[in-house]
């Protein structure tokens, strides 16, 4: 049960250090709220020494064994990884800054909610296509545009997918010889162990963790000597300690060993944050910042790789490919782009741009739906219709209540010194819970099976024209005959999972706001699908995104049971003390039909999770990349981020990204193979293009500007394709 709620504040003093020898108590007792806290002597916003080669335009190689697209989480561990080896040459092309101009806000936990970088110039905050099940309403995608990506701005929750969902998607792939290679990369054992390898876990412990209420946690579910520091947040609001027991009391017992393959239950998240310190464990601060110098690793921000070209002198043999393009180059372009840089080859190149990066790379590159670059005028080198198709993204809708307790909301809003202090800016959202199906339904659960599999053979009636408004159009925007085959053996999967033991809604705790607390419902196996396309040539112009929200009605139905859940554990809550009345979306919206109309018009709204644009399918599926992570057609070009998910995870997706990074890195370094020698860009290539040459050529030197780039085409008479 809640611990009672006490009127002063609780402080533990810890002399924290490499040797930890002895611990100091001692209480303050200001007026206010309680929370507890634990304070340290580190300066919480100090940066780490930087330990890799920053390169500038005139700093780059001529070429380089792998050239990675994007510093985000997946780009900078496999950078990371591949560099180990010093004999091996690793550059990262990051379009965002570096971040070092916001790092106090970055490198505070709170600062994601109190000094976000969303909206700033350090956020793509991509445009969304208006929703036609949404009533028209538009918005946008916040995404990382900085080194670390998305990981420098979100919300830091450790969840991981469930043992059902990632065998289930290492089953799939199994089944079939085309992915068959290297499925078992994906299962639950392996994925497990890759996730692991990224963490440094430290259980909570003192005054914050008894205050919580000493819920349940489990040591033996993470690594001990990763990169990546877990922890708590070292202070902890009396508020936390009343959330297990009252999703108990809506049905969602506690889970006593989080992140080890089950989802189902409430637990308090460890988060992405160095107990050191208490600053945002993230990737750059995780696995570049904390490197000794590596000569061989050079990472450019405001580089944004804009498209890849392919040697058409030599066509490799690769498994069942009869010919496969070979990636020699990298163009870039630096600012705002008006000057264009060429890098080369010697090995492979990683898009790891995300759901929205790496599809727009490949198609800007001529590699992706043929209607969709042929509508605007750019050569098809390779044909692979589900280049941007296959997207997901989690929703979510909330309930706010009028909080009786105190919040961290209450305390940023006093402005004091404490507000200000590292101790308070560790305090972050970390309490969830997951259900399934039949707690959210009950025996009606039934009548949701039916509808599932009645909307789906609605749909694919008349040749896929349907019935009524459900067709495979309305279901699959754009997609092509495989793309809707991939849909079909995907949709089997997700439905397959309502039924099984895995969280279908996940319910967040947010402390943050003064005066209020909510609760969210959030779909974790949505069947909507939408997908991303570029309508321009121009790689500095935005990709179209629709998520197709809403577009199977099955999904709304399952957020507004999970909402009606909700209410349930905010009933609990008011029990216990900590809430009063429900502000919104109010007392008087209570049937189906009204929360619909809430849910449409206004409520539901992203969770931040898209993945899937690349999708890890059989070819004929409409999948992009194999098991390898090597994009179909291609001799050594892979894909190495959250786009490759080909359907969406009970998780926030932090965790598994970090685990498939850690994987590919392995796949890269046993594949590392040399490319063809005629492939390979030659010196005297480069010096062309760049009118210099010399062994440090690459940017202006042994790049290529806009300018030259049509001339010298037509000078080398189509030795490259662009």
């Amino acid at each position: 049960m809640p611990r009672s709620r006490r009127s002063n504040w609780v402080q533990r003093a810890s002399l924290l250090g490499v040797a930890l020898s002895t611990t100091a108590v001692g209480a303050l007792s200001p007026p206010g709220p309680q929370f507890a806290r634990r304070s340290e002597g580190h300066n919480l916003h100090q940066l780490a020494k930087r330990a890799f080669t920053l390169a500038g335009p005139d700093d780059i190689l001529k070429s380089y064994d792998y050239v990675i697209a994007g510093g985000g989480l997946a780009g900078l561990v496999i950078a990371s990884r591949l560099s180990e080896d010093a004999g091996t040459s690793v550059l990262v092309l990051e379009a965002g800054l570096s971040g070092d101009a916001r790092a106090a806000d970055v490198n505070a936990p709170a600062g994601a909610y109190y000094a976000s970088i969303v909206g700033s110039e350090y956020d793509w905050n991509h445009p969304i296509e208006p929703q036609r099940f949404l009533n028209g309403r538009a918005g946008n995608w916040p995404r990382g545009k900085i080194l670390g990506g998305s990981t420098a701005m979100n919300a830091m929750y450790l969840v991981r997918p469930a043992r059902q969902e990632l065998d289930a998607w290492s089953n799939m792939l199994a089944a079939d010889p085309e992915t068959r290679d290297g499925s078992e990369l994906w299962n639950w054992a392996n994925l497990f162990e890759a996730m692991k390898k990224s963490e440094n876990f430290t259980a909570p412990s003192g005054e914050a963790y008894e205050v919580a209420g000493e819920y349940p946690f489990s040591a033996a579910n993470h690594g001990e000597s990763g990169p990546m520091q877990l922890g708590y947040p070292s202070v902890m609001v009396e508020a936390v300690a009343g959330w297990l027991p009252a999703l108990e009391a809506a049905g969602v017992p506690p889970l006593e060993a989080p992140n080890g393959g089950v989802t189902l239950g409430g637990f308090i998240s460890p988060s992405s944050i160095s107990p050191a310190n208490y600053t945002r464990s993230y990737s750059r601060s995780a696995y570049i910042d904390s490197l000794p110098p590596r000569s061989n690793l050079h990472i450019l921000s405001e580089a944004t790789v804009t498209r890849l070209g392919f040697s058409d002198r030599v066509r490799a043999q690769v498994g069942d490919e009869s010919e496969a393009l070979i990636a020699n180059r990298v163009e870039f372009g630096l600012g705002d782009g008006s000057t264009r840089f060429v890098v080369g080859v010697n090995r492979e190149v990683v898009l790891a741009g995300g759901p929205m990066g790496s599809p727009k790379i490949l198609m800007h590159s001529g590699v992706g739906p043929a209607d969709v670059l042929n509508a605007i005028g750019l050569d098809v080198h390779l044909e692979l219709p589900g280049v941007g198709q296959h997207l997901a993204d989690h929703m979510t809708a909330g309930v706010v209540f009028r909080a009786a307790v105190p919040t961290g909301g209450d305390v940023r809003d006093r402005d004091d010194e404490f507000s200000r202090s590292p101790e308070f800016l560790s305090f972050i959202n970390d309490a969830v819970g997951f259900t399934d199906i039949q707690r959210l339904f009950g025996d009606n659960h039934v009548l949701l099976q039916q509808e599932v599999a009645e909307i789906i053979q609605n749909a694919t009636a008349n040749d896929g024209a349907g019935i009524g408004d459900m067709s495979m159009e309305r279901l699959v925007p754009g997609g092509s005959p495989e793309v809707r085959a991939g849909y079909l053996h995907t949709y089997n999967i997700t439905a397959q999972t309502l039924w099984e033991n895995v969280g279908q809604i996940e319910f967040l705790l947010s402390l943050i706001s003064p005066g209020s607390i909510s609760i969210q419902s959030a779909i974790q196996h949505p069947f909507s699908r939408g997908r991303v396309y570029i309508n321009s040539t121009e790689p500095y112009d935005p990709i179209v995104i629709d998520p197709n929200y809403f577009s199977h009605p099955v999904d709304r139905t399952i957020i507004r049971q999970g909402v009606k859940v909700v209410r349930e554990i905010g009933n609990a809550l008011r029990t216990a003390g900590i809430v009063t009345e429900e502000v919104q979306p109010g007392p008087d919206v209570q049937s189906d039909e009204a929360l619909d109309g809430y849910l449409t018009n206004w409520g539901a709204n992203t969770q931040y999770h898209p993945a899937g644009s690349c999708a890890m399918l059989p070819r004929k599926l409409g999948g992009c990349v194999n098991a390898k992570l090597k994009v179909y057609g291609t001799a050594n070009v892979r894909v190495a981020d959250s786009s490759v998910y080909p359907f969406e995870f009970a998780a926030h997706l932090a965790s598994a990204t970090y685990g498939l990074a850690e994987t590919a890195a392995e796949v890269l370094k046993e594949e590392a193979f040399g490319v063809p020698a005629s492939a390979k860009i030659a010196d005297s290539d480069l010096g062309q293009q760049g009118g210099g040459g010399g062994p440090r050529s690459g940017a202006r030197e042994g790049g290529v500007a806009v300018g030259l780039l049509v001339a010298v085409l037509v000078g080398l008479s189509g030795v490259f394709v662009l």
